[in-house]
């Protein structure tokens, strides 16, 4: 499964947003968080661990996560180390990741990232989590 995750800053606030989709694109669970006052990294970290959290919760262990923030991308690869503020974050992630079976990790363009930028910008409107399954494959 493919994991793609966001975050969007606004204000003083801000929300993330992932998309989990197989290997065909068919787009089989989102979610949108609204974190209230904090940053966008904390956003995006929080955004990555809500998918990948979801994708185990639903049985998946194989999985590909892509991003568009490369910091974050560089600490999952073990290339960069995590700032304090989302150090916790990345932990979890690495616990979840390492119950995985195979994990390929990469960093995408934002424009490559539209449907979980999109999905993470929804959360500003409604300041609500949201996450649904068996969804329908449409464009965002």
């Amino acid at each position: 499964m493919k994991i793609n995750f966001d975050g969007s800053p606004q204000n003083s606030s801000a929300v993330g947003g992932y998309i989990i989709c197989d290997w065909k694109g068919t787009i089989i669970r989102v979610g949108s968080n609204y974190y209230g006052c904090t940053s966008i990294t904390v956003a995006e970290a929080r955004a990555l661990r809500d998918g990948v959290q979801e994708a185990h919760a639903a049985g998946f262990k194989n999985l590909i996560i892509k991003g568009d923030n490369q910091v974050i991308i560089n600490m999952l690869s073990g290339t960069g180390s995590a700032p304090w503020q989302i150090s916790n974050i990345i932990k979890d992630v690495r616990y979840w990741l390492d119950q995985s079976n195979q994990v390929e990790v990469r960093h995408i363009y934002r424009e490559a990232n539209m449907a979980a930028d999109s999905l993470s910008k929804y959360g500003h409107s409604n300041q609500i989590t949201m996450a649904a399954t068996n969804c329908l494959n449409v464009e965002l």
